[in-house]
């Protein structure tokens, strides 16, 4: 009886699949019973999908007391659905309720540790990946199957990074208020925590995902032109994959395009600019000599020229041994730079900064690059690198979203006619590198020119 009024109270708010996949995932939770879902059985079965931290605060929120004094042993299908709608529909209240009670000991204190925080997060991260590594059809499979694994370590960096909007109050104690804020600005954990709580509920129901809304902008992108080489290894974690991606424009996030590894195509200048050229937005990722692990987003296509081109989209990151995203002041334009064969201009692959004084640069020697102090082009910068001259250890190139749309004959995505020399990019890097003039430049067909 008790159970079939929160039930009633639950016909309002849910739609009939819904109501359907909370009842089944009530009953799954409570062994069968009605009325019996206690505590410890909730924990049980849902430590066999989520982390056993997260079952275990999660459980603390949904058997509180209302009252001090009181002690709660069974809860209703309507408490029992309260996470769900929250994550789902409810409004940031709602989920910062959710969170601190699931943070704090006693509902009375306002106060919580910054630990408790980045605890609650692992938990939740640590769900997520177990979550799509076990559903049909997830993205993240292709990833596990090129070697993109999930470390404690990088794990840990990704909760740190997450946090770091908190600034100074990391430091101390943090109140309600500040933790409503974090919310507000941290999209990106917003996503993932709803990701988790939504696949909790529907698979303990016995339920198809389609019921649920589908996301507007992935979490994980989808992994496109897989690297084949048997000995390739990538830079990357699963979880640096993650946090970058949430950082680029949604446009570009629901796919990564693999371009170039210095592993498999080799420590050449000429055949990464043969293999990144024209192909739209990139993001680097370089490890150095000190095991560092940085790079940049560049939202324009890679093409020679005597000035900066991209523009405020443009980011800077550090992923190991911390993940900080840095992005554009707009103090100035010098977002991406690529010359060759000049005498007076540096010749190389650079972003941000000036010339000499570079945020990220790659010498067109392949192997060198810099990485200085002091960048304006891009708010609350750190150098990179750990030292100002690094040395490559390894290097990849990824394009992000659709690869830009170019007739494959002759004709241009415009409708105009290409010429045989705008093809062959990487022989042309080669000779520009060698100092080979291209004269033929000058002998186009009348009309290719813009």
């Amino acid at each position: 009886m008790g159970n079939a009024s929160g039930k009633k109270e639950s016909d309002n708010l849910y739609s009939s699949d819904e109501l359907r996949m909370l009842e089944a995932a009530y009953k799954n939770a409570s062994g069968g019973a009605l009325e019996k879902l206690t505590s410890d059985r909730l924990v049980e079965t849902w430590s066999q999908t989520i982390e056993r931290s997260l079952a275990e605060s999660t459980a603390q929120f949904l058997f509180m007391p209302t009252k001090p004094g009181q002690q709660c042993i069974n809860i209703q299908l309507r408490k029992f659905a309260e996470p769900y709608y929250a994550m789902e529909r409810g409004t940031i209240d709602q989920k910062l309720q959710l969170l601190l009670s699931s943070l704090q000991k006693s509902g009375s204190s306002d106060i919580f540790n910054i630990k408790q925080l980045e605890q609650y997060i692992y938990s939740v991260i640590k769900s997520y990946i177990h979550l799509e590594s076990t559903s049909k059809g997830s993205c993240i499979k292709p990833w596990q199957d090129v070697g993109f694994n999930t470390t404690e370590r990088s794990t840990v960096t990704f909760v740190k990074g997450l946090v770091r909007n908190l600034g100074k109050e990391t430091e101390h104690n943090m109140t309600n208020e500040a933790l409503e804020r974090w919310l507000h600005i941290t999209p990106q954990f917003l996503q993932i925590w709803r990701e988790v709580f939504v696949q909790l509920y529907s698979r303990h129901g016995g339920s198809k995902r389609t019921i649920i809304k589908e996301m507007e902008i992935p979490i994980l992108p989808e992994l496109c032109d897989a690297p084949q080489n048997s000995h390739y290894r990538p830079i990357m974690e699963l979880p640096h994959v993650l946090y970058i991606n949430a950082q680029l424009p949604r446009e570009h996030r629901h796919k990564w395009r693999f371009l170039f590894s210095s592993k498999i195509n080799g420590e050449s200048f000429s055949t990464m600019l043969g293999k990144i050229m024209d192909k739209g937005p990139t993001l680097f990722f370089i490890e150095d000599e000190d095991q560092y692990i940085f790079g940049g987003y560049a939202p324009e296509s890679w093409s020679l020229k005597p000035s900066f081109g991209g523009d405020d989209t443009s980011l800077l990151y550090t992923l190991s041994p911390a993940m900080r995203c840095f992005s554009a002041t707009n103090f100035n334009n010098h977002y991406q730079y690529l010359n060759l064969n000049q005498q007076t201009m540096p010749n190389g692959l650079g972003m941000g900064g000036q010339f000499d004084f570079w945020g990220l640069w790659i010498d067109c020697m392949f192997g060198d690059g810099q990485s200085v102090e002091s960048c304006t082009t891009y708010r609350d910068y750190v150098q990179l690198s750990k030292r100002k001259q690094f040395k490559i250890r390894n290097l990849e190139v990824w394009a992000a979203g659709d690869l830009p749309v170019k007739d494959e004959d002759e004709d241009g995505g415009d409708g105009q006619k290409r010429s045989v020399l705008d093809s062959n990019l990487e022989d042309r890097a080669m000779l520009e590198i060698a100092g080979k003039k291209m004269h033929s430049d000058g002998l186009r067909e009348p009309g290719m020119d813009d």
